[in-house]
């Protein structure tokens, strides 16, 4: 047993952290790629066209999720995440050898495309799966623990990729003083290429854990094949309504909002980066307790206080964004944290829950991954596009609340089902605890 809680805990723990370490670096590193894979342009420009590749991934994702799904039903989760962690990792490294606009014209941006396209592929079934494999294979005193890391191990690579980025300038200096003098490094001398050369070690190092440590498949999940035609579509829905706004929130709210901050509200760059790392570290801190804390107040109570609390509240702290210095944009920050490590601490459990014993892997690849797509990817550009047409620096508040009033009775009812207990009552609830209970006592 021993053996088994600790391959799950660092499957959970490496869960999304070279995709998250592969994805801040095309962000972190845009401006550079822009003008390595394009024509010379202004810096404007040369970032445009570098997030133009960056989303071009997400393009074939609902592919990826199809395709890697089916795999999961056929072969096994385990199979699946090994080959779709490949998928990955091959393509971040080969980003590392490209040539650039100066050496193969138009050819290289085509092939960094080609690269994402792949990535993209794969990510639409990686994250999904992970998020599945661990819910449903961590004993229940762990369950949420692990879930938890396993949310906030994308936040990790992040943290990691950052830490590259920021010590790159000092590795660069050192290697133009002390090496270029000795060694001729061709095309590796341009230091953009060095963080991901890491990816290759990053890479094997979770490989090799995903290679002892999956073998464990989620329960009947080939043991049980399933006609899709005759399935709920009501689970599916519940996941798609929930997702969309878990990632709208958090790609408006932790990956654009520094650039919203600066460019609209006049908020220096370091203080808007500085509050939003911050906010980032409380983040994955309340992820991974509210992840644990469900071992004694259920999951979809969480993902509710999530929810409610931040389709209520974003649009009131986004006014107090428009005034107030440092300590007031710190506080509203760590307020949005608060709320979403709640609702994210949670989601992997709730999800996995909703198509267990229905459509399964299938349904957590489609399910999770189309918004993801329509609603996480576009949000920064539709947000964008409303300040653009408003003129109202509360616009990205209202479509984050738009959204909420989606994903508020899905989050209501899955937290206070037809099945819940009263205490005048006693009735038992739709996970059949109280039912449990009283057998043991019988």
């Amino acid at each position: 047993m021993n053996q088994e809680r600790n391959s799950m805990l660092k499957i959970a723990f490496t869960a999304h952290i070279f995709e998250g370490y592969e994805t801040a670096l095309m962000g972190l590193m845009a401006l550079e790629i822009g003008k390595a894979f394009f024509p010379k342009t202004g810096d404007k420009t040369a970032l445009m066209l570098s997030f133009s590749v960056f989303a071009s991934s997400f393009l074939a994702r609902p592919i990826g999720s199809v395709l890697f799904g089916l795999w999961a039903s056929r072969r096994g989760t385990g199979t699946a995440l090994r080959l779709s962690l490949i998928l990955i990792a091959i393509p971040a490294a080969l980003i590392t050898f490209l040539p650039t606009y100066a050496m193969a014209g138009y050819l290289a941006p085509c092939l960094l495309v080609a690269l994402r396209l792949m990535q993209g592929l794969a990510e639409g079934g990686d994250a999904p799966l992970c998020a599945y494999y661990v819910a449903l294979n961590t004993p229940d005193e762990y369950r949420g623990l692990y879930c938890g890391l396993a949310a906030c191990s994308s936040f990790i690579g992040w943290f990691a990729a950052s830490f590259v980025v920021f010590i790159l300038p000092y590795c660069a200096s050192f290697a133009s003083s002390f090496i270029q003098s000795t060694v001729h490094l061709g095309p590796m001398a341009e230091s953009w290429r060095w963080p991901f050369l890491l990816c290759v070690p990053l890479s094997l190092w979770v490989f090799s854990i995903r290679r002892s440590s999956l073998s464990i498949e989620p329960p009947n999940e080939r043991a049980q094949r399933r006609d899709w035609r005759t399935l709920p579509i009501t689970p599916l829905l519940q996941v798609v309504a929930i997702v969309a706004f878990t990632t709208t929130q958090l790609f408006t709210l932790f990956i654009w909002l520094p650039s919203y901050l600066h460019t609209y509200v006049g908020v220096s760059r370091a203080d808007a980066h500085a509050s939003n790392v911050i906010a980032l570290i409380v983040f994955s801190l309340v992820m991974v307790g509210a992840g644990y804390a469900t071992r004694w107040i259920r999951a979809t109570k969480f993902a509710l206080f999530g929810i409610a609390s931040l389709t209520l509240l974003s649009y009131p702290l986004f006014v107090m964004l428009q005034d107030g210095g440092f300590i007031v944009l710190l506080f509203v920050q760590l307020a949005f944290a608060l709320m979403a490590g709640c609702l994210f601490g949670a989601i992997f459990i709730v999800l996995p829950d909703l198509l267990k014993d229905n459509w399964q892997s299938m349904g957590m690849t489609v399910a999770y991954t189309l918004p993801v797509v329509i609603f996480g990817g576009t949000a920064p550009l539709v947000c964008a596009y409303l300040l653009e047409v408003t003129q109202l620096l509360t616009a990205p508040a209202l479509y984050i609340v738009a959204i909420g009033v989606i994903a508020l009775p899905v989050a209501y009812r899955l937290a206070f089902p037809d099945g819940y207990p009263s205490p005048s009552t006693g009735e038992l609830d739709s996970r059949g605890k109280l039912s449990r209970l009283k057998s043991e006592e019988s």
